[in-house]
């Protein structure tokens, strides 16, 4: 029976020696994995905030060159209404 005890003893201790393991090296995994999602994240919003600022520059240079080719040529109907009419 004393064979038997001690494997008994030797099973406990051993799973609450691995327990009390876990517990110690899980928090570091979750903290590496928070830390290397963070560092994702905040390179996913910089990106963002780049491919942002240069569809906004695109976005106001087409409406800049609209408005300028809009003005060309409404200034250009006006002065072939004015020779039509002659004035």
């Amino acid at each position: 029976m004393k064979k038997g005890g001690s494997f008994f003893w030797g099973v406990i201790l051993g799973t609450m020696a691995g327990l009390i393991v876990g517990f110690f090296l899980a928090p570091r995994k979750e903290d590496k994995i928070r830390n290397i999602l963070g560092k994702k994240t905040e390179d996913l919003r910089d990106n963002l905030q780049e491919i942002s600022k240069k569809i906004g520059k695109k976005v106001h240079r087409i409406k800049s060159n609209f408005e300028a080719k809009w003005k060309k040529n409404k200034k250009d109907k006006m002065d072939k209404v004015e020779e039509e009419l002659g004035t």
